[in-house]
């Protein structure tokens, strides 16, 4: 049997997916591989019920227009990180599912833990943190959670989704939206009731821990950088003057939460936990902490000295603990809101 003409299948899931409401006017875009340096990708601007496989642009990883009229999607670069984590992946889907682009208007996030159809098949399902969309800090901020994950939501921007071909995508996609009007017809009916621990992580072993490639390494997940000390201008710097000190902490990233910690020396440890759906990240503005990190997928463990203007960023998935070296301050801020069912105990 021949392999159906790639453009024209493109041209079929956009058209599907304009009838069933997912991408209206020319919101959202599909991408599929040819090959290692390869790829198709609907234009910007196309209105998706009308999409011809004249329209279709050929891409190479990097971004350079091989063939066709016109600007690829805004949101190439949204795509390209996908397929640079996931180099076993052959297309792309980034679609605006309405409930499903909902649940996070709403500041929630889909709760797999309740859902055995999705524990199996995805195992979990993050939320990126909100960005420009088309912007390369959306790309940025997606990153870190494709490595291995098939699904994820967009914040406010509805979803994106890889399989090995169209197909693939496109069934994730329906699973989205349809987990998530039942997570809202639940909310309805007074509340969602997740399934018990023990049976998410066996279904999580049973399928979706199997279906996700390895992660990332961890000292390639996490993001340590250390603000510089300097009275020339910076948008992240500790600036020291004649009237004290100022720690800009922070300047590219949403930001939903944010408190101040205290931990003394030989006081034992703040943390112990990891989130789903969550990312955090540490500042460290007086004395000395050991940060110990814990892949809850593979196991891997990481340990990380950190020091006076030094900025720790982990995502979701992996469990983290503190102990003081010395005494030490430290910021802590959050992508999202806290909800203690997204607080897991960890046992390191």
């Amino acid at each position: 049997m021949s392999r159906p003409d790639p453009r024209r299948e493109l041209v079929r899931f956009a058209r599907l997916a304009a009838r069933q409401g997912y991408m209206v006017a020319s919101d959202g875009n599909l991408s599929l591989r040819l090959d290692g340096e390869r790829l198709l990708i609907t234009p910007s601007g196309a209105l998706k019920a009308r999409l011809r496989p004249s329209d279709i642009l050929e891409v190479d990883l990097e971004g350079r227009l091989l063939a066709g009229q016109g600007q690829p999607s805004a949101e190439l670069g949204l795509h390209l990180a996908a397929y640079q984590a996931q180099p076993q992946a052959g297309a792309v889907i980034h679609a605006h599912p309405p409930l499903a682009t909902a649940i996070t208007l709403a500041g929630q996030v889909l709760m797999v833990e309740a859902l055995p159809e999705l524990l199996y098949s995805l195992g979990k399902v993050p939320t990126v943190a909100y960005a420009t969309p088309g912007s390369a800090e959306l790309a940025r901020a997606a990153a870190p959670h494709l490595a291995g994950q098939r699904a994820v939501l967009l914040a406010r921007h509805g979803t994106l989704t890889t399989g090995p071909d169209l197909a693939g995508a496109w069934a994730l996609t329906e699973k989205l939206e349809h987990a998530a009007g039942m997570q809202i017809a639940a909310a309805s009916l007074g509340g969602l009731q997740t399934l018990p621990p023990q049976e998410q992580a066996r279904l999580k072993a049973l399928g979706g821990g199997q279906a996700q490639a390895a992660p990332l390494p961890l000292a390639l997940r996490v993001e340590l950088k250390r603000l510089p000390a300097t009275s020339d201008f910076a948008v992240e710097k500790i600036h020291a003057d004649a009237r004290g000190q100022a720690h800009l902490i922070i300047d590219d990233r949403a930001i939903r939460r944010v408190c101040v910690l205290t931990l003394a020396a030989g006081a034992g440890y703040r943390g112990g936990h990891l989130h789903w759906h969550k990312s955090e990240g540490f500042y460290v503005y007086q004395g000395r902490a050991r940060a110990e990190l814990v892949c809850a997928v593979s196991g891997e463990r990481l340990e990380l000295d950190l020091a006076v203007g030094d900025r720790l960023w982990i995502p979701a998935g992996i469990a983290h603990r503190f102990a003081a070296i010395e005494d030490v301050t430290f910021v802590e801020f959050t992508d999202s809101p806290y909800r203690a069912e997204d607080d897991v105990a960890f046992n390191f």
